[in-house]
């Protein structure tokens, strides 16, 4: 089965992209989708989760759409993303010197 097909066909637009896609599932094909990518570090379904919160965040996707993607209750869970986000902006600021 293609990766593709589990798509299907977009139904509408508040409709779930991944109806009745079970975390076993994920689990199942997460190796395969890595593999593919040609990545040779062990992710976890935590760590894709976490990777595309952090990468939805540092292409400036509000706080409240993140959070509402990932399904939190709580903002403050979501909250942890914006301090690796400004940890990486005090990073690269840090990368410049003036001598």
């Amino acid at each position: 089965m293609r990766h593709i097909e589990l798509l299907g066909e977009k139904v509408g637009q508040y409709k779930r992209v991944f109806y009745d896609l079970k975390k076993w599932d994920i689990d199942r094909l997460l190796p395969i989708w890595v593999s593919d990518a040609s990545i040779e570090k062990h992710i976890t379904f935590h760590c894709f989760r976490h990777t595309y919160a952090t990468l939805q965040m540092a292409a400036g996707t509000d706080i409240f759409t993140v959070s509402k993607m990932l399904g939190h209750k709580n903002i403050k869970t979501t909250q942890i993303y914006t301090k690796i986000i400004d940890e990486k902006k005090r990073e690269t600021t840090n990368k410049i010197s003036f001598k």
